[in-house]
């Protein structure tokens, strides 16, 4: 019946308010396919959206500070005016709903006709203090709040819920953290491996999340803005309500000492005292809390040594987790070695502990990090700690573990140790699957690294060896090699080696040498060698994607010459056909090589079909990125048909970056930036008479080149169709932009373009993508281009420090001028400079000059104040121009599309 109705009904709009499960809404006589009937549901559950398939979803964010005090006075009584003082308190209040409106429209209620302001402030305090004694706001919100939690069903999930407002208010809190002390409490059992029980308890914090009981916040105090999860203050109101009976929960409080004797009371299980201050224990105080599963001390931050008392933990039964990591501690009670079921015992940065009491006790300990107690040097009963799956003693001063202790901990899931590992000891350990260690020699890294390539799991691994590199409050002071190596790609998903200042052979497995050498998985992803001059022999490296060499002094040629020391991209030089050494290579990173002249030579034993990047830096005989090739028989030139960027900074002997003939093989080249090199131009010339339509590049980029005249020469015009942007800065040789149009260098007739006949000259050039030009600090700069040239696509020009640069031949096409959107600059420097140069179109400056605006300097630091103007392409036949300016970003340009979005 109710399906009928609806289906006749036409535009009818159906709401489902507060749905908690997947209904069948065919079942209940609700119609899906009907013309005109729109059903809308509201829900705290993602997971209900994603089951019904809804198909738009719209989070309802919280409320702004002025929409719920808005709110607020709605409820309240627009007509009644608070005084001052009162006013104030009502703000406070309002933000302690954090934009809850349920909450904002509780407190507006119960406050009405409340005219004491110290009524107003205590009813404040009692919502600071997680709603207790706010009788509306306990049975109005929390208990509603309340069925969030109850839906959840399962326990553990509930308890991992109610972990998360132990955290101090507004905490941002890592999902990795969360997860750990999901597992430290027990709370993901029934799972063999680290991973698993990873997976499981981000699985849990996603179903907290699409329930909002947690939400996502960027953390932007850290350097990538890294996601992290929160809690509503109201949820966590909820959470510490529930919690009431059997928790002290004062984390971030500023308290100096613990709460008293009369507050640890039998039913106690939860204590978080995190982010205080406390120094202060009452003397033999020894609470009676046998359900006490929690106390999380960490980060006392206090100026004086935390003394806990002998008699503490003496009755804490059941305690399983104890956090307190990065207090001022010298000593722990002997109590705490009578904490049989504590699974997790974290004492991590607890710089000053000098000695943990005997742990053969505590043989239900599951996790133990002491990481960064830089004076502890031993630990007494680790070998009977058979259930440990968590080890961490890195940046201690334990150096060595003792001989065979690795055989009594055979459940060993993480392991990170400052000592020497036996390689024996470590394929014991079936079931570790992190690792990190210091070690001191390079056997016992060799050791690791084959460890590494007979595991049959896919292993993640970060190998660094440098003598510079010494641990911190270390006493050795000798060479580190550090091993890191995990199974999960979330704790890091890089295969990488570095290795720095080392004078021995550098091989990859299978090809050992006699010597010394170090060794290099041959799956490594990553490679970075610095200041390494002794023999490298690198093959099998089939998944390698990026290799970096630095101040290597007699490294000649990378790969396919014969010059004093090669690095080959094959296996060997070879008369037959022989496999690529590096395949996946997409980074090549070339540093301060003062001996590299080239870094290839001809023929396809160069080629690296993934190639995408290549970077010069501060190579001094650098001649060219192929070597020339001069005496017959022809030699094919190697193919890089993924290349996108070459990058060449500081390298003096190279006259130019590419050669025109180069350019078929570097079929996707798109940017070409040179910086401080003595190079004549960028790109090469003539072209070949080979047929060559378009090349791919977009971007040329070149600055502090003083002996630079030109970019590329005019011939090249009818090939670059898609060039986007050119920069040029502080050349100060330049004299042409683009030089010789119809003329080559000298005087000499123009080379013919695809068999262009020579007398052939065109009127004008089109550059139809051209958006950016950028002209600084070029003082013998005279022109741009003899010919004039067709820009459709032009957002931006910037002539700056450019004296002599008179003529701006570029055809704006400005017709239809107007002044609507936000637009990118033209720059000149002052007003004199703009009326001196010379248009295209004789009636551009009469057009451009009602929209000259002062603007901010050009370069930081500048004195003189810049004219602006702005200009956007709106149409192919229409130029916009507006009067508003980016201050404090006057040179970040945005594309035309992302202009018409706004």
């Amino acid at each position: 019946m109710l399906s009928k109705k609806l289906e006749r009904k036409k535009n009818c709009v159906l709401i489902l308010d507060d749905v908690w499960e997947h209904l069948d809404l065919e079942e209940v006589g609700i119609p899906t396919g009907a013309d005109g009937f729109k059903l809308v549901l509201t829900t705290r559950s993602f997971d209900v959206c994603r089951q019904m398939q809804c198909q738009k979803k719209i989070k309802i964010n919280p409320l702004s500070q002025e929409e719920a005090e808005s709110l607020f006075m709605e409820e309240f009584g627009r007509e009644v005016t608070l005084k001052s003082e009162i006013e104030a308190v009502m703000k406070s209040i309002v933000r302690e709903c954090a934009g809850l409106p349920i909450g904002v429209i509780t407190m507006a209620r119960s406050m009405r006709e409340v005219t004491d302001a110290f009524e107003w402030r205590d009813s404040l305090a009692k919502l600071k203090e997680s709603c207790m004694g706010q009788i509306d706001m306990e049975e109005k919100v929390l208990m509603k709040l309340k069925f969030s939690y109850d839906r959840l069903g399962d326990h553990n999930v509930q308890q991992c819920f109610l972990s998360c407002a132990l955290y101090p208010e507004d905490n941002l809190i890592h999902r990795f953290e969360l997860v750990e002390f999901f597992i430290d409490q027990g709370l993901i059992g029934g799972l063999d491996t680290r991973k698993g029980q990873f997976d499981r308890g981000l699985t849990i914090l996603n179903k907290l999340e699409n329930v909002c009981l947690l939400e996502k916040a960027l953390d932007q105090s850290t350097p990538y803005d890294m996601e992290r999860l929160k809690m509503h203050d109201l949820i966590k109101n909820m959470a510490l309500h529930i919690m009431s009976a059997t928790s002290i929960v004062k984390p971030g409080k500023g308290l100096m000492r613990i709460p008293p004797e009369e507050c640890w009371t039998e039913a106690l299980e939860k204590v978080s005292l995190m982010e205080n201050k406390i120094s202060e224990f009452p003397p033999n105080i020894s609470p009676n809390c046998p359900r006490l599963s929690t106390i999380l001390l960490n980060d006392n931050r206090s100026k004086d040594v935390v003394i806990i008392p002998k008699s503490f933990f003496r009755q804490f039964w059941g305690l399983k987790v104890l956090n307190l990591s990065r207090c001022y501690l010298r000593k722990l009670p002997k109590s705490i070695s009578k904490l049989v079921n504590l699974r997790a015992l974290l004492l991590s940065w607890c710089s000053e502990l000098r000695r943990i009491p005997y742990l053969g006790k505590l043989t239900s300990l599951r996790k133990l990090d002491v990481r960064g107690c830089h004076s502890l040097d031993a630990l007494e009963g680790l070998e009977k700690l058979m259930n440990l799956r968590y080890l961490n003693l890195t940046k201690t001063c334990i150096e060595r573990l003792p001989k065979g202790i690795l055989n009594c901990l055979p459940n060993l899931q993480l392991l990170e140790v400052p000592a020497v590992i036996e390689e024996e000891d470590v394929a014991k350990l079936v079931a570790l699957e992190t690792f990190k260690c210091y070690l001191k020699n390079v056997d016992d890294f060799n050791k690791c690294v084959r460890f590494i390539e007979q595991s049959d799991n896919p292993r993640y691994y970060d190998l660094r060896y440098s003598p510079d590199y010494t641990l911190k409050y270390r006493r050795s002071e000798k060479s580190e090699f550090v091993v890191e190596v995990s199974d999960d790609a979330r704790f890091g998903d890089m295969r990488s080696v570095s290795i720095g200042r080392w004078g021995h052979a550098i091989v990859s497995v299978g090809g050992e040498c006699a010597g010394i050498f170090i060794l290099v998985p041959r799956d490594v992803q990553y490679l970075w060698m610095e200041d390494c001059d002794g023999m490298t022999s690198l093959s099998g490296m089939g998944h390698l994607e990026e290799l970096e060499i630095a101040y290597r002094e007699n490294l000649g040629v990378l790969g396919g010459g014969k010059d004093d020391e090669v690095i080959g991209i094959r296996d060997s030089p070879a008369p037959t056909p022989t496999p690529l050494l590096f395949p996946s290579l997409r980074v090549l990173k070339i540093h301060f090589c003062p001996k590299l002249k080239y870094l290839f030579g001809h023929g396809s034993i160069s080629n690296l079909p993934h190639l995408r990047k290549i970077e010069i830096e501060a190579c001094e005989e650098m001649v060219g990125i192929i070597a020339a090739v001069t005496s017959p028989p022809p030699h094919p030139l190697p193919a890089f048909p993924s290349l996108e960027e070459i990058s060449i900074h500081y390298c003096y002997k190279m006259k130019r970056a590419v050669e025109f003939e180069w350019m078929p093989h570097f079929p996707n080249l798109r940017r070409i930036e040179v910086v401080g090199c003595k190079m004549e131009e960028i790109i090469g010339g003539p072209p070949s008479h080979a047929s060559v339509e378009k090349i791919s590049l977009e971007s040329l980029s070149a600055s502090h080149c003083k002996n630079m005249r030109k970019l590329f020469p005019h011939e090249l015009l009818l090939h670059v169709q898609n060039l986007q942007e050119i920069w040029v800065s502080e050349c100060e040789g330049m004299v042409e932009m683009i030089s010789g149009a119809g003329q080559g260098q000298e005087g000499s007739i123009m080379t013919p373009v695809n068999n262009t006949p020579p007398s052939f000259q065109p009127p004008s050039i089109s550059l139809p993508n051209l958006r950016k030009l950028k002209l600084e600090g070029v003082p013998q700069l005279k022109s741009i281009c003899e010919v004039p040239i067709s820009c459709g696509s032009m957002e931006g020009l910037k002539v700056y420090e450019c004296p002599e640069l008179k003529a701006i031949p570029l055809e704006l096409r400005l017709r239809d001028i107007d002044n609507e959107g936000e637009l990118p600059y033209i720059w000149v420097e002052d007003e004199e400079k703009w009326k001196t140069l010379m248009w295209d179109d004789p009636n551009a400056q009469a057009i451009l000059q009602p929209y000259l605006r002062k603007g901010e300097n050009a370069r930081d630091g500048c004195e003189r104040q810049p004219y602006q103007f702005q200009l956007k392409r709106r149409t192919p036949n229409a130029i916009e121009l507006d009067t508003e300016g980016n201050k404090s970003q006057p040179w970040r340009w945005r594309s035309s599309e992302e202009m018409i979005s706004h």
